[in-house]
């Protein structure tokens, strides 16, 4: 299930990759004001160079003073061209970034709705195994030279039947337009290299019988000892998740969720991504949202505190991590502000550096005291709960 950590972490990593293209932007555009402000030889006297050089400086030196702006103010020393270039720069740079938080945010909003389609799709392989079982079995039928058949623990077993007898599994795999049809030649492969050459799977096809299993466990054993530990099929789940190793635990836990409920004679009940449904999405949706739309503000307020901090110790991620944790401060009035600060340590420590947790803390506690002693910040509600 996605909870708000997980939530949080994906909009990190959306914003992370945002970031990390607007400053390819930046350069990209200084570039072109540099080229655009270069001395030609075939147009220029090398004796004017020392002034070409002087425009190209001047010109990046107003790109990057007015970013945050979107437009030269006040350039009373600029030449009139040099202001007018540096706009249209910025002016291609605002729509470039605009652009690509759109982008950012519906890839994020995406990979957050992939994991359920991700989830079906897993409950339908046992059916696509046995049909591969099916196969095997009528090939080994159609044999000249006749030989003891295999063991075949997936063909007739139970709860591979009530997955396939399941409609609600069938009619969300219809809505998600989800199926096995492309990969018939990975399954084959996997079945052949993975599942029946298992060692933990071996007592299913002939082996040794353990005394506390039965024939049906062999549906969640094939999850819990293959499907998510096998190499040859986690490369294949990961090529279609970006973020594979962050959303394993959530699907796993979905589905071993789903196949003890029919082992216990519940039915199939389809597990649910979030706890809270559309909100959660929205709450994910806004965190990003508002750290592009307030990250004027944000960035002033963040170098007001660490201006004693050398700039590589503030990483790229510990400044998503402390922008994603003030706006949810300010914008989130139901969550505490002592449970936003402990969750930005908890991710910082996961994925920034090892003293990361500690920069993180010490901004955060000063700036939520400031934002709350100047009205930004208010809580209402359950927010208000620890917040001494």
């Amino acid at each position: 299930m996605l909870n708000r950590r997980i939530l949080r972490v994906k909009a990190m990593q959306a914003l992370y990759g945002y970031f990390t293209a607007v400053e390819s932007m930046k350069e990209v555009k200084r570039n072109e004001l540099e080229e655009m402000h270069a001395l030609d030889p075939a147009k220029h006297d090398f004796a004017d160079k020392a002034l070409f050089e002087a425009r190209k400086k001047q010109a990046v030196k107003l790109f990057n003073e007015n970013l945050l702006k979107g437009k030269v103010e006040d350039a009373k020393e600029a030449e009139e061209e040099v202001v007018r270039n540096v706009n249209d720069a910025l002016s291609e740079y605002e729509s470039l970034i605009h652009k690509e938080a759109r982008v950012r945010k519906n890839d994020m909003m995406k990979e957050a709705e992939r994991l359920q389609d991700t989830y079906i799709k897993l409950l339908l392989l046992p059916i696509e195994i046995e049909q591969r079982e099916k196969l095997d079995s009528e090939k080994e039928d159609k044999a000249f030279i006749a030989k003891e058949k295999k063991p075949y623990a997936f063909i007739g077993n139970k709860l591979v039947q009530d997955l396939k007898a399941s409609e609600l599994l069938q009619k969300e795999a219809a809505r998600s337009g989800v199926s096995w049809d492309n990969e018939h030649q990975d399954i084959k492969s996997w079945y052949r290299d993975q599942i029946r050459t298992s060692e933990a799977l071996q007592h299913f096809f002939g082996g040794v019988k353990k005394e506390d299993t039965t024939d049906n466990d062999i549906v969640l054993e094939l999850f819990k000892r293959v499907v998510f530990k096998n190499e040859a099929i986690a490369s294949y789940l990961e090529s279609n998740h970006l973020h594979w190793v962050e959303n394993q635990p959530i699907i796993k836990s979905m589905v071993v969720k789903t196949i003890k409920g029919l082992q216990d004679g519940e039915g199939l009940e389809l597990a649910e991504l979030t706890k809270n449904g559309e909100d959660d999405f929205k709450f994910l949706e806004r965190l990003f949202m508002d750290v592009v739309n307030q990250n004027e503000f944000l960035e002033e307020i963040i170098q007001s505190k660490t201006m004693n901090w050398d700039v590589d110790r503030i990483a790229l991620t510990d400044r998503v991590i402390l922008k994603l944790a003030l706006v949810e401060m300010m914008n989130s009035p139901s969550i505490p502000i002592k449970v936003t600060i402990n969750e930005a340590i908890e991710i910082s420590k996961i994925y920034s550096t090892p003293k990361s947790k500690q920069f993180v803390n010490g901004v955060l506690d000063v700036l939520s005291n400031e934002l709350t002693s100047s009205g930004k910040i208010r809580k209402s509600g359950r927010g208000l709960i620890d917040n001494k």
